[in-house]
């Protein structure tokens, strides 16, 4: 079972979810940002969510957002969703923290989540984490990071410089054949990945998901791939997003080969089987930019 909190107020409100029945003293900590346009509540996350608490790990889901152009104007000026955010962690920590009948977290076992927009401010949060008195990032999983293009190709609300995502971290960054890079090649992963020189090409890739209409529903590799609304989860929810980011957290904190969230293992490349047998859709797999639809 799982539990649900919430507080804060405006673009600083968040939820907590905490594991239940069995209830852990601690347990590690995933920080989930949603994408632009969810104002209120956890609705596209909501799948990734309850995966994550059921399976033994607390979830920040900070709100960031309440309104189209607030408290930011997308990429022209991400700052204050950014701030918003930190806000919102920092809210969600005390809270837990205050009450010693609440799970606790682990922050020495941190992973971060961010979709579209949210994973922008993921990618930059986990680059300022220290200055920002963040936990520091073991694991970060992007899905088809974009701030919009609205002020350009080439994701400009990135920050400069990534050099302050720690190089032992274990990150992957997802781009859907029909997302983000069909529309801006130089965008998503692809702009991110040539500012990650510094993490070892073991420790990141960029992966590569393809529509597979072999079976029903179709699997689409448009924009968010990993947001699914209760009840909506298919089969590349199962078998490629909460797959690798588990095999992340988990290799992140045992201190595990991350073959099987990383490397061109055939573990990490598969994405299940339709009912008939036949193999969806494998991943692509790069280690640097760029990757192709």
């Amino acid at each position: 079972d799982w539990q649900e909190s919430s507080g804060g107020s405006g673009a600083d409100a968040w939820y907590v979810f905490e594991p239940m029945a069995p209830r852990p003293a601690t347990a590690p900590l995933a920080i989930v940002m949603h994408g632009y346009f969810e104002y209120e509540g956890y609705g596209s996350m909501y799948e990734l969510i309850r995966h994550t608490v059921l399976s033994g790990t607390i979830v920040i889901y900070p709100r960031w957002q309440t309104g189209e152009v607030e408290p930011c104007p997308g990429p022209f000026d991400p700052e204050p969703c950014l701030d918003a955010a930190v806000a919102g962690i920092e809210g969600a920590l005390a809270r837990l923290r205050a009450d010693d009948s609440r799970v606790q977290p682990d922050l020495d076992r941190t992973s971060y989540f961010g979709l579209s927009f949210g994973g922008i401010l993921t990618a930059n949060m986990a680059n300022r984490w220290e200055q920002l008195g963040l936990p520091v990032p073991q694991a970060i999983f992007l899905d088809d990071i974009h701030d919009s293009g609205l002020d350009g190709p080439g994701e400009p609300a990135l920050d400069d410089s990534m050099d302050g995502i720690p190089s032992d971290v274990l990150l992957e960054c997802h781009v859907g054949a029909e997302g983000v890079i069909a529309e801006d090649p130089t965008g998503g992963c692809n702009a991110l990945f040539p500012l990650l020189g510094h993490i070892p090409a073991g420790n990141k890739a960029i992966v590569l998901t393809r529509p597979d209409d072999h079976g029903t529903p179709a699997l689409s590799s448009s924009h968010g791939v990993c947001a699914a609304q209760e009840g909506e989860a298919d089969a590349y929810d199962w078998g490629f997003c909460w797959k690798v980011w588990d095999a992340l957290r988990s290799a992140a904190a045992e201190g595990d080969p991350p073959r099987h969230a990383i490397g061109d293992d055939p573990e990490h490349l598969s994405t299940g089987e339709w009912s008939d047998g036949t193999p969806v859709a494998p991943l692509e797999v790069r280690h640097d930019a760029p990757i192709q639809p």
